[in-house]
């Protein structure tokens, strides 16, 4: 009976040593996925400043260098 009562107390130990480890992964998770808003809102503010400052300097350029004036009428 001693052997089952110590096997029991061991694994209720493990058990909860298992539950503070998925606490902190969880916690963990939480703090990354905080994190990823923050740098997607950040990317999103430099591709906006980027294409302010294309739309500034004139534009994308969309030449197509494989068809000339002869290809467009026709």
């Amino acid at each position: 009976m001693k052997a089952a009562e110590l096997l029991l107390k061991y694994m209720d130990e493990l058990q909860r040593f298992v539950k503070m480890i998925n606490n902190y992964i969880d916690q963990g998770l939480e703090w990354l996925q905080r994190a990823k808003g923050w740098i997607d809102t950040a990317i999103e503010y430099i591709e906006q400043a980027i294409e302010s400052l294309v739309k500034y300097i004139g534009g994308r350029k969309t030449e197509l260098k494989h068809m000339n004036d002869d290809y467009m009428f026709v």
